[in-house]
């Protein structure tokens, strides 16, 4: 059976962070999927790579709750994921790659406040069916101290092209910490759905309930409960190359297999009756191997299961977004696919 798998879901999971628990897809979606991974036309759709330069963001609309203004930010979202890298890798980005995450990401710079604390959208980095968002987070008042015991968003959700549909637009935060000017930093990543002839993005981000607690404090103390912050703009879309690998004979229970420079994608049996699917599908344990034998893990992951076809279709996006000229390799475990 060969099926092709470019969509998007609803779940996150995460082994660093603690992420709400995401809405089911709703069945007339998981429907949807199954009817085209399993209709009389199966083929394979490349869409050609296009990358995009460094961008100023054209700002929709920004709703003003409270006093508001446009805030610099001192570092974007392609320093995140320099910094990320380096943490993730203990090795530096190369040049190359560098160039590449530099040319996703798009400046926003859109801040509001609300209850005593100052949100700011900084900056984004979209490709075809996935994007993050850089936040900043700060109080009025004072520096948030750098040893958190916890900090979210009650509600964080978003909307692609279409209004906000509550409650199935969570949006996950995949990475947080307090930087040096005493601001908390989240990465809030979601994956979406849109027609595939749409350039551009408008993003609808609405969040609620800020709130922050500090067991050990060396700065700003006390819990924040409260605030609400609503944010549009928009985006460029970056399509990406997919990358159909084989896989290996064992995987007889694995369908589909393929890499973009944002996710890996699959398609397998569910539930796994004779093990003939990888632990490293299962248990999130995928890497993107370069060719100085940096290793880039696949972070989090999106699945449809579904019992009446008995297949699961899965994504698995990511830490940083890789050059996949510079990837030689997908490590499954133990076990090696070659990147033509």
């Amino acid at each position: 059976m060969n099926m092709n798998l470019k969509d998007v879901f609803d779940c996150y999971s995460d082994d660093e962070i603690n992420l709400k628990d995401s809405p089911s897809s709703s069945d007339d979606r998981v429907s949807a999927l199954t009817n085209t991974k399993l209709g009389k036309e199966n083929f394979s759709v490349k869409k050609p790579h296009r990358r995009l330069p460094i961008i100023l963001v054209t700002v929709v609309a920004v709703v003003l709750l409270m006093g508001a203004g446009v805030v610099a930010a001192s570092d974007s979202i392609d320093s995140w994921f320099k910094y990320r890298w380096e943490k993730d890798t203990g090795e530096e980005m190369s040049d190359a790659q560098y160039e590449y995450v530099a040319s996703l990401s798009q400046y926003i710079g859109l801040s509001q406040s609300s209850e005593g604390v100052t949100v700011t959208v900084d900056s984004a980095a979209s490709g075809d069916n996935i994007v993050y968002i850089l936040v900043y987070v700060e109080s009025d008042d004072s520096k948030f101290a750098p040893k958190v015991s916890a900090t979210s968003f009650e509600t964080s959700l978003i909307g692609f092209n279409a209004p906000i549909v509550y409650p199935y637009s969570y949006v996950g935060t995949t990475w947080q910490y307090t930087d040096e000017d005493g601001r908390i930093c989240f990465i809030l990543e979601k994956s979406f759905e849109v027609d595939d002839d749409c350039e551009t993005i408008d993003v609808t981000l609405h969040l609620e309930d800020f709130f922050a607690y500090y067991a050990e404090d060396t700065g700003l103390t006390g819990t924040f409960n409260g605030g609400v912050w609503d944010f549009e703009f928009t985006l460029e879309r970056t399509e990406t190359h997919l990358v159909e690998l084989e896989p290996p004979e064992s995987w007889t229970g694995v369908y589909e297999f393929s890499v973009t420079e944002f996710s890996v994608y699959a398609v397998y049996d569910y539930p796994d009756y004779y093990g003939t699917v990888p632990d490293g599908i299962r248990f999130l344990k995928i890497y993107a191997v370069l060719e100085d034998g940096t290793e880039v893990r696949a972070h989090s992951s999106e699945s449809i299961s579904n019992p009446d076809t008995g297949l699961t279709s899965a994504q698995y996006n990511w830490a940083i977004p890789v050059d996949l000229g510079e990837v030689v390799g997908i490590r499954v475990g133990e076990e090696m696919l070659d990147l033509e």
